[in-house]
């Protein structure tokens, strides 16, 4: 099949709304902190909210094996779209939690689909620079959503980012149906046929399993608690914090856009190594730094190796599975990772809420990065005696 730019750029503009309407909400909690009064506790339980993605995804996954809609898409950003006009109604923890878990539903559509499609659409030598591309595109709507949800929620009240990715997403419907309307259809992702068995497709990617949990706690500890940890602890603004963090993702993204260069220098293998072993540095000084003249140049690296270890979890599980089992893989994949990314920032709002200090989250994710660098390190030798 020809391959589409178009149809590439769409697919990663609804990465974009879809991730960046997710940050936007991490970025505007140092405000909910104040104004709705929420705790530590309840940070990390509207992050534990991500759990239901795990099940949604999965079953999103088997849906498109099966029988394959490019409509999904839209479905998710639609999901998205009315979960964050909710939010302007909001009024108490309780209510906001009843949001962010129908904002959850929504963002589980994206990932299964749309890199699976991607996975069938762009496979061959494109593949890797197509998710370099995608990947990059994704971070580039967190950015934009971590840059600006903190000022623009202390200008003009949080609920103001909350109505834009609104907007956003309905945006990424209207681009969605025009391209996939002229698109040709791929009838060789269309079938009857019952997919293949979910332990079977597990089986192929079980040893990732840690290095991609890993992957999802470092994103959302980092996130969630990395501006609450400045604002609350150390007096800054949110506005301020947020910047921080979106200097991390800005550098992610940049190395992301290319990933398909670097890895014909340097190996999959090799940069997912860099990236988690730079990680568990870089999270454990989280712990202990606040001084942005220290934290600057922390992220920056931080981020340009930790963002390159996505795409590369993407490549590996696409030449791991079949391609009538991408749907599921992926479903799974991102089932780990944003389950993983939950219990760990779940569990650190407990730990936080206990003893008043919201950076033990890191130590954790510090000893998750070291392991997952092992975990890698191990599929890379068995990969190597299996190949001929």
């Amino acid at each position: 099949m020809a391959k589409d730019k178009r149809l590439l750029w769409v697919i990663s503009y609804h990465h974009a709304c879809n991730d960046g309407t997710l940050m936007a909400l991490v970025a505007l909690l140092p405000i909910l902190f104040v104004d709705l009064g929420i705790s530590y506790y309840e940070v990390g339980l509207l992050g534990f909210g991500l759990v239901i993605t795990v099940a949604v995804q999965l079953a999103v996954g088997r849906i498109a094996d099966r029988a394959f809609s490019s409509y999904l898409l839209e479905i998710g950003a639609a999901l998205m779209a009315v979960s964050f006009v909710l939010l302007l109604f909001v009024q108490d923890f309780t209510q906001l939690f009843v949001a962010v878990i129908a904002m959850r539903v929504g963002a589980s559509f994206y990932h299964p689909v749309g890199i699976s499609w991607i996975s069938r659409e762009y496979a061959g030598a494109d593949l890797d620079d197509a998710l370099g591309v995608q990947s990059g595109i994704g971070n580039l709507g967190v950015i934009v959503a971590m840059a600006s949800s903190g000022f623009l929620g202390e200008a003009f009240g949080w609920k103001t980012p909350c109505l834009l990715w609104a907007v956003m997403n309905l945006g990424a419907i209207v681009a969605g149906m025009y391209v996939v309307k002229g698109h040709p259809k791929d009838e060789s992702v269309v079938t009857k046929k019952e997919p293949i068995a979910i332990r079977q497709t597990f089986n192929k990617m079980a040893m990732l399993t840690l290095p991609i949990a890993t992957g999802g706690a470092i994103y959302q500890v980092t996130s969630y608690f990395g501006p609450v940890n400045l604002t609350t602890v150390h007096g800054w603004s949110a506005g301020s914090a947020d910047l921080l963090f979106a200097v991390w993702i800005t550098v992610g993204t940049l190395t992301s856009y290319y990933y398909g260069r670097l890895r014909e220098r340097f190996g999959r293998f090799s940069l997912m190594k860099a990236g988690y072993g730079v990680s568990a540095l870089a999270t454990l000084s989280l712990f202990f730094v606040s001084d942005w003249q220290i934290m600057v140049p922390l992220l920056v690296v931080f981020g340009a190796l930790l963002f390159l270890t996505y795409p590369a979890l993407f490549a590996v599980v696409t030449d791991s599975t079949a391609r009538g089992e991408r749907g599921t893989a992926f479903g799974i994949l991102f089932g780990f990772q944003l389950g993983g990314g939950a219990v760990v920032v779940y569990i650190t709002g407990l730990v936080a809420d206990i003893s008043g200090e919201p950076a033990w989250g890191f130590v954790i994710i510090t000893i998750m990065a070291a392991l997952s660098f092992a975990a890698v390190h191990l599929w890379e030798r068995d990969a190597s005696s299996r190949s001929p």
